[in-house]
């Protein structure tokens, strides 16, 4: 994806800090991203049960709505994340929060997470 140089945090109004109720774990996967503005092709860098960080190939706005589509595993489905929404912007990175995900879609997402938990926590 396009490097940038880092530019100030975004954040809406009234951002405050909160303890994330989930785990992130970091990752490295192709996703689409669709919203009235843009389409475009980005990478995941880390997830979550609530969220994701992606370095994507627009500069997008916090607030502004769109739908996903991504695989998980190399063997794996597709899976469409139906409605996320920007949280904050950094340059090219960008968080979103899941808004509305199907039960299947969150599935997949918690299945990778449990891998990916059990993988790191196996002694070398």
């Amino acid at each position: 994806m396009a490097a940038t140089p880092k530019t100030r945090l975004s954040k809406p109004e009234g951002t405050r800090f909160v303890l994330r109720p989930y785990r992130r774990i970091p990752t490295w996967r192709i996703l689409y991203y669709l919203s009235g503005e843009c389409v475009g092709k980005g990478v995941v860098t880390n997830l979550s049960q609530s969220g994701m960080r992606i370095q994507g190939e627009h500069t997008v706005e916090p607030g502004l709505d769109m739908a996903l589509r991504l695989t998980l595993a190399d063997d794996g489905p597709t899976i469409e994340i139906e409605r996320a929404t920007v949280r904050w912007v950094d340059g090219y990175d960008f968080g979103l929060d899941f808004v509305r995900i199907s039960p299947l879609a969150a599935k997949h997402v918690a299945q990778l997470l449990s891998r990916q938990i059990r993988a790191s926590q196996l002694p070398d």
